[in-house]
């Protein structure tokens, strides 16, 4: 099988190997590992299935409707607001910090000494 070897990408017998389930544990491994790794291959394997595509198998027909169901349960729902709440929280969190952090510097720009103010603007580096 050429993904043992590094720099071969694989061919239509690595391909039909694949579908017809005979490549041993360690090889399908190294197939997998490869085709997620190799995007040459990753196109090239995407390319056989669709010209293959009765090796596809079909969804069951009652996923869609499940699938719908499963979205509307209470559980998920629950979760899907949590997550964009979170999101809020987390975003007037940050806000908060950044306003306060804007007022204490404003508070200390306006509470500072005159004298200190004329040395931080005369202020200049030594060369």
């Amino acid at each position: 099988m050429t993904t043992e070897l590094k720099n071969v990408h694989l061919t239509e017998h690595d391909f039909e190997a694949w579908e017809q389930g005979i490549l041993s544990g360690t090889q399908a491994e190294a197939f997998l590992t490869h085709t997620a790794s190799c995007p040459h291959c990753g196109d090239a394997w995407f390319a056989y299935m669709s010209r293959h595509t009765e090796a596809l198998p079909e969804p069951p027909a009652y996923l869609a409707q499940e699938i719908t169901e499963r979205v509307h349960q209470p559980d998920v729902v629950i979760a899907r607001k949590a997550h964009t709440t979170s999101k809020k929280v987390q975003l007037l969190l940050y806000s908060l910090k950044v306003g306060v952090a804007l007022a204490a510097s404003i508070y200390m720009l306006f509470a500072m000494d005159p004298q200190m103010f004329d040395l931080m603007a005369n202020f200049t580096i030594l060369k």
